[in-house]
């Protein structure tokens, strides 16, 4: 068995999700794992599938037809997996005004600390103050184990103090981080 990582795209209507399973389920392929969204009328997701070493050219042939209905698919092999680094998760969500380059200051201090973020997801349509917008971005960190904790949600709160956005920590290892 070969899993295959699959991106698409194309302009959101109904049954994108179902013409892409129809194409995987005619391959016999697993749907392992996906995340998939409308974001200002485009669809875009991943897509994890698991397809037999003798259907994979089939199946990969398969995707193209999709492009007839407008949707570009691609689809990477996934290799074998290195052993992953024990890590604690932990979620922030900011919210305050909305500006350009706040997702940068975010990822850029989250980065500069050796964290990986796995999973960001940010929205704008909140009501602000003055007229304006309001964000929020909420970001899942991956922590290597022996990292200290407490330094790096630190340095996350110093940050969301001279951004002047609001910040919510929630440990999803089960311990409290703050």
């Amino acid at each position: 068995m070969i899993e295959l990582v699959l991106t698409i795209i194309g302009r959101d209507r109904a049954g994108v999700v179902a013409s892409l399973a129809d194409v995987v389920r005619f391959h016999d392929a697993n749907w392992k794992r996906s995340e998939l969204a409308e974001i200002a009328g485009t669809f875009a997701g991943v897509v994890v599938v698991e397809v037999g070493d003798d259907r994979v050219d089939e199946l990969l042939a398969n995707l193209l037809i999709l492009r007839d209905q407008g949707l570009h698919v691609t689809a990477q092999q996934v290799e074998a997996p290195t052993s992953a680094p024990d890590a604690e998760e932990v979620r922030l969500r900011l919210t305050g005004d909305d500006r350009p380059g706040v997702v940068h200051e975010i990822s850029s201090a989250i980065s500069e600390r050796g964290i990986s973020i796995s999973r960001l997801g940010t929205v704008t349509d909140l009501p602000g103050s003055n007229g304006g917008k309001r964000f929020e971005i909420t970001v899942q960190l991956s922590i290597p184990v022996g990292t200290d904790l407490d330094a790096v949600l630190d340095a996350i709160s110093e940050l969301a103090v001279s951004l002047d956005v609001a910040l919510d920590v929630e440990d999803l290892t089960g311990d409290d981080a703050g």
